[in-house]
């Protein structure tokens, strides 16, 4: 980084090939290192794993009592907007493997508790 200014002159004279070689080198200067992103990581799983018991529950009142009380609606959005900036960090860290995985246990214990939740609300209805 240091010596690309000194190797490639003045802006003005740049090629598009110059400027995408340094958007380059920017990307990789400033990729996190491992140590960062296992923290990144690690954060993204902390905050799925709280979140989802709240949205299992959430889920099974919906589909028990076609309701969710306000004080756990806020709450799964606080868990929300947590899980969603982590995913993001990890999206620009390059886990997005990481982050599908996430999104896919999500929703299969979404559907779970949707489905248990309509099966228990059968059962006390009739």
């Amino acid at each position: 980084m240091k010596d690309f200014h000194n190797q490639h002159g003045p802006m003005e004279g740049w090629s598009s090939a110059d400027f995408e070689y340094l958007l380059d080198l920017l990307v990789v200067v400033n990729a996190p290192g491992p140590v960062a992103r296992m923290r990144l990581r690690l954060t993204l799983l902390m905050w799925t794993g709280a979140a989802l018991p709240v949205y299992a529950l959430g889920e099974l009142l919906w589909a028990a009592k076609n309701r969710v009380s306000e004080r756990l609606n806020t709450v799964m959005d606080r868990l929300d907007d947590r899980c969603s900036d982590s995913e993001s960090a990890c999206r620009q860290a390059g886990d997005h493997a990481l982050v599908e995985r996430a999104s896919a246990v999500f929703e299969r214990v979404s559907t779970v508790a949707n489905s248990v939740g309509r099966i228990v609300a059968r059962r006390v209805q009739g």
